[in-house]
């Protein structure tokens, strides 16, 4: 076997010859050290000498023109400290659409993680719904346990955790546990209580350990509207909300666009799990996108509540841009 003490004519041939069947022919490494006679080691140093050396070069060839996105993932990825992020182009969309395209990505982002045994938290909301929707039926997926949490706030479907459990529990074979509360209590004594009732407080505590946690990303309040998506406040608490500089909510925990929670009234009445502890939890996945939520994303990344996160480019752009100028 030729080791590394040969000629520097013998050893260019050997680099030229083992980038020739490498790219030229589709060898293996191992099969390319055995016909050159040399060890793997060897040939991991002549490779690298051949890359040093400019034999090679390499140009990523771009046919369906996605580099542009790959780096705008990229550029929010390390922004952000992001553990991955996933973006459609949604170009155009108006927003039935675009939560569509969104939940479908989702989807299939989703598919790559779900496995045997896994334990799934889920809060709510339209791009959610629609992302179970587009989940493809795959019973081989075997005992899942979803939990819920966050209580019920309408009658709509996107807002009902338990019928959007349901329906991933559908999509596989499994479990639910329901977070059974409503959403919004009356006083702050009253959702302390039910926090601390058995099956609620079980719950809470066990989302700590969840595998994955997917969450919603709600949009910003505007001041005087008579409602804010299906939340059941009135226009003196979305006031409030505005007052407290708000730019949106992961299960009703509202927070800035620096990602710090809102100091309301509100705050002490929701039943929910709380966000703040999402930073700790193994993998969170964020969902949602528009112009409604700019703010509401930028503020749940500065905020640190997700480790992933899936939009559309023009959501991502915006952000950016509204990071850059919150930072002159």
């Amino acid at each position: 076997m030729i080791t590394l003490s040969i000629s520097q004519e013998h050893r260019y041939y050997l680099k030229l010859k083992a980038l020739y069947y490498l790219y030229e022919e589709g060898y293996t490494q191992t099969e390319i050290a055995k016909q050159l006679n040399i060890s793997r080691v060897t040939l991991s140093r002549l490779l690298e000498e051949a890359k040093a050396e400019g034999m090679i070069k390499f140009e990523i060839v771009d046919v369906r023109g996605a580099m542009k996105t790959l780096q705008l993932e990229e550029k929010l990825r390390q922004r952000f400290g992001l553990q991955d992020i996933k973006l459609v182009d949604c170009s155009g969309a108006d927003t039935d659409t675009l939560t569509r395209k969104i939940g479908s990505e989702a989807a299939s982002y989703f598919e790559q993680l779900v496995h045997n045994n896994m334990k799934i938290g889920l809060t709510w909301g339209r791009t959610l719904n629609s992302m179970i929707e587009n989940l493809p039926p795959n019973k081989n997926i075997r005992d899942i346990h979803v939990y819920t949490l966050v209580g019920g706030s309408s009658q709509s479907v996107d807002f009902q955790p338990n019928i959007l459990a349901q329906h991933l529990i559908d999509k596989y074979n499994g479990h639910a546990t329901i977070l059974t509360a409503p959403f919004m209590c009356q006083s702050k004594e009253l959702c302390s209580a039910i926090k601390e009732e058995p099956t609620i407080a079980s719950i809470l505590k066990a989302s700590h350990n969840l595998d994955v946690t997917l969450v919603g990303i709600g949009e910003a309040p505007v001041r005087d509207a008579d409602h804010l998506s299906d939340y059941p406040f009135d226009t003196a608490t979305i006031n409030e909300l505005v007052d407290a500089e708000a730019a949106g909510d992961i299960c009703g925990n509202f927070f800035t666009t620096t990602g710090e929670l809102c100091n309301t009234t509100l705050k002490n009445r929701i039943i929910s799990i709380d966000i703040r502890d999402l930073p700790e939890h193994k993998r969170v996945i964020g969902v949602g996108g528009g112009e409604k939520k700019v703010r509401s994303i930028l503020g749940a990344l500065n905020g640190h509540y997700l480790h992933a996160l899936i939009t559309d480019v023009q959501t991502a752009e915006k952000v950016l841009e509204l990071a850059d100028d919150n930072t002159l």
